[in-house]
């Protein structure tokens, strides 16, 4: 037989053997049968060609070889056990590490919280943040590289993705400054419907959703121009290429000169959200808890900011 068919627990159990000096005593601490811990030993034997046992009704004792293959074989045993604690301590890593997927300008005001409170409570674990951007609204979901995603629904999912939300803020439109809208303080849907728009590129329900097309009656948006991340959408906007719709966050976050913000009074609040999927890593539930509670205090304090 070939050496290449000697395996571990051939090692393992010759190891136990020279131990115990017994095949009995050997086989309770190995938690096997004795007939079975035999047959391994003697398949060892076998693709060794020479025995390492000298058997005898009351003793079992090594041969000349016995011995000096259990030095070897003692020290394959070390390598082994730092090699598998290795291997264990790989995988508490990638359990202990999260990665969560969110769509450029989503949650910006959520993320700094969200890490400082998540490690405050999982202090041994890893908080990996990824940035998509509009080509994937799902935040890496649907490829299934991320554990779990900050998203503005709708967005297509697939059916074993769930969503928890978090909170809903109001939809503005981005105006350049002398646009005639933009004297005004707040604007209706009927006042941009016809304005040419930017967009997100591709199709589906996200961009039409930033479109505005369930509220057009059918007609189709003038779309002039696609972007794919905030900052190309605010430029875009800036010269004066068309108007966009957007999330009010952004005009918080990304407030920049060359372009203004108007609240849509009668367009219904876009909404923020964690996807996950039902088997996704153990943290996603304390990641969903951690920001759950940052959200809620995030808006406790606009409402003081702005009391009813």
């Amino acid at each position: 037989m070939s050496l290449m068919n000697i395996q571990f627990r051939h090692v393992r159990c010759f190891i136990a053997v020279a131990t115990e000096k017994s095949f009995a005593r050997a086989a309770t601490r190995l938690g096997v049968s004795q007939p079975a811990l035999s047959q391994t030993i003697l398949q060892l034997e076998e693709t060794l060609g020479f025995a390492v046992f000298q058997r005898t009704t009351r003793n079992v004792s090594l041969t000349a070889y016995g011995e000096t293959l259990l030095a070897k074989a003692k020290h394959l045993a070390q390598e082994m056990d730092g090699f598998h604690a290795s291997i264990k301590s790989l995988q508490q890593s990638m359990h202990n590490e999260l990665r969560v997927g969110y769509l450029i300008g989503t949650g910006v005001e959520l993320l700094p919280g969200i890490a400082e409170e998540f490690e405050r409570r999982r202090s041994q674990a890893s908080l990996q943040f990824i940035e998509f951007d509009f080509h994937n609204p799902d935040a890496g979901l649907l490829g299934n590289s991320v554990d779990c995603g900050i998203i503005r629904p709708p967005t297509e999912l697939s059916e074993d993705i769930r969503t928890v939300e978090l909170f809903r803020e109001k939809c503005v439109v981005c105006l350049a400054p002398d646009h005639p809208l933009a004297q005004r303080e707040k604007v209706l849907l009927a006042d941009i419907l016809d304005e040419p728009i930017i967009a997100a590129p591709g199709n589906g329900i996200w961009r039409d959703y930033w479109l505005a097309t369930q509220y057009r009656n059918g007609n189709p948006p003038r779309v002039v121009f696609e972007t794919a991340t905030v900052d190309a959408e605010l430029r875009a906007v800036a010269t004066r290429k068309g108007i966009s719709i957007t999330a009010e966050s952004t005009a918080k976050y990304y407030a920049r000169p060359g372009v203004v913000f108007r609240v849509i009074e009668d367009m219904e609040e876009c909404a923020i959200a964690i996807g996950y999927r039902d088997s996704a890593n153990a943290l996603v539930a304390d990641l969903i808890a951690t920001a759950k509670d940052v959200a809620g205090r995030y808006l406790q304090t606009l409402d003081k900011r702005h009391p009813a």
